[in-house]
């Protein structure tokens, strides 16, 4: 599982001579965005592992809603004996 966000951005890198210069066919780049120690970081993901990057970070969006409805369902179950909640 990765947390963040994988994020895909055209961008020219700059060069006067590359077919980037024009504006209209620029570079891809593959990148990672996420939280380290409370501040946003982007990492370069390379082309070979994109698919990978891909499926663990939706492996880890999976298993924040799987949490999150448990989580739900605790809190039903732990309210359940009081008739309007915690009073």
């Amino acid at each position: 599982m990765l947390p963040g966000s994988f994020v895909e951005r055209n961008r020219a890198c700059g060069r006067p001579n590359c077919r980037c210069a024009d504006g209209k066919s620029l570079h891809v780049q593959y990148q990672i965005s996420v939280l380290v120690d409370g501040k946003p970081r982007v990492f370069h993901v390379s082309a070979k592992m994109i698919d990978q990057v891909r499926q663990r970070i939706a492996m880890r969006r999976r298993f924040d809603a799987a949490a999150a409805s448990v989580c739900g369902i605790n809190l039903r179950r732990f309210l359940a004996p009081w008739p309007s909640g915690l009073d």
